[in-house]
């Protein structure tokens, strides 16, 4: 069973009656921007008028509580329900506010398409699921408040071997494989926490007849990466092979091998013949913000 929870949920107060109005003892106990989103809830889940809600001591609403915060998104999430459980875990909550955090924190906006390198198991367990994808709520639809239209971008979990292909291909083209796969999603994106295989194991014909053939065509769509950069003393000899200073002998770099050196050159030169190539359409400047960049915050 699918489960939706929208990030930003407020304590632990019951929301406001269905209607096309809240009541006025309602009205002073919720920002604005919610009711809206609360009415998108109810219509997509009307058997649900009081769900769980989890709540942060630290707050970091997407829509704004006095005033417009300027992302105009909030973030949903699909949980395959275990065998046994009778309530919906907390942890999808704090994911979803630790991504919130990250957006306050660095401006940064997340648009549909892109990844989230998270590199551990999403639930802190022993799972494969390590890192997210991000893409439009097939089932909620953007929604008018107050403060402007807010829309919804849903999280889906991934492995690490479909986070490589989405970095080398694109995000959308790895979401479009994943809803046709039911066990990896399905139509609805429905992240599966006990996921034992990737996508390319389940089907190999993927690799090859839709994510090489698409890097060969389309290339990446890879915006901006992030990165640790680290020295250390060249100078030194290494302790073992594993330092990263027997690369060097001395101060003299080790020559590359004829192979390093043949392999090195073709990928260069499928680059640039990819590059020169018009395979992207034109910005259409009306959709600028739904465009999909895959970028690594």
């Amino acid at each position: 069973m699918a489960e939706l929870r929208p990030s930003g949920a407020p304590g632990p107060t019951a929301p406001p009656a269905p209607g096309p109005t809240a009541p006025p003892a309602f009205a002073s106990l919720f920002p604005p921007g919610l009711h809206a989103i609360y009415g998108e809830c109810r219509r997509l889940y009307p058997d649900q008028p009081n769900p769980l809600q989890v709540t942060a001591i630290v707050k970091y609403w997407f829509t704004g509580t006095d005033g417009p915060s300027g992302f105009g998104f909030e973030l949903t999430f699909r949980l395959k329900r275990e065998t046994g459980e009778s309530a919906p875990p907390t942890w999808p909550a704090e994911l979803m506010q630790g991504l919130a955090r990250y957006v306050f924190q660095s401006e940064n906006t997340f648009c549909s398409g892109d990844h989230v390198s998270w590199h551990s198991p999403l639930d802190n367990s022993e799972s494969r699921i390590q890192h997210m994808l991000l893409t439009e709520d097939a089932q909620m639809q953007p929604v008018q408040t107050p403060f402007g239209v807010v829309t919804f971008l849903q999280i889906v979990g991934v492995c690490t071997e479909e986070l490589h292909s989405a970095q080398q291909w694109n995000g959308q083209g790895i979401l479009e494989l994943l809803r046709t796969v039911p066990v990896a999603g399905g139509p609805w994106l429905i992240t599966d926490m006990r996921r034992g295989e990737t996508i390319f194991e389940i089907d190999p014909h993927l690799q090859q007849e839709r994510v090489d053939k698409g890097i060969e065509t389309d290339g990446s769509n890879l915006s901006g990466v992030s990165a640790k950069c680290a020295w250390d003393d060249l100078s030194r000899p290494p302790e073992d092979d594993e330092d990263s200073r027997s690369i060097c002998i001395g101060t003299q770099p080790r020559r590359l091998s004829g192979k390093d050196t043949e392999q090195i050159r073709e990928t260069l030169r499928r680059g640039l013949e990819i590059n020169s190539k018009p395979v992207l359409p034109p910005i259409n400047p009306q959709r600028q913000n739904g465009l999909a960049h895959d970028r690594a915050p």
